[in-house]
């Protein structure tokens, strides 16, 4: 599946090493919707970088067809900044498909006997 997917910045330019380690992340990002159809799902990255100090702000928002994820993070490195994104966004997913799967009507009452 290939995920449609745009890059927005805001006072940087994206170097190698963070758009290389963007795209390794969305493949494994993929990886993980490949049961959504794939013209119904949208991945937008925001990234912006302050003037005055050096911080940075990353933000995600997958679209899917039955919900819209979003996912914000902050830190000094860029990159660390957009993994830990990418992460809380894949936490999102699997309790997303989880809930969708209805797991918890799956679950077992602990002490009931069979």
């Amino acid at each position: 599946m290939t995920m449609k997917w745009n890059l927005v910045t805001k006072g940087m330019r994206p170097h190698a090493q963070l758009t290389t380690k963007l795209e390794q992340k969305i493949a494994k990002l993929e990886t993980h919707l490949e049961h959504f159809p794939p013209d119904a799902v949208h991945l937008q990255v925001n990234l912006e970088r302050h003037t005055k100090r050096d911080w940075f702000d990353a933000a995600l928002t997958l679209r899917l067809p039955s919900n819209i994820l979003e996912s914000k993070k902050s830190g000094p490195d860029p990159v660390t900044v957009l993994d830990q994104a990418v992460k809380a966004i894949l936490r999102e997913v699997a309790g997303l498909k989880s809930e969708l799967r209805r797991e918890s009507d799956w679950q077992r009452e602990a002490g009931r006997k069979v």
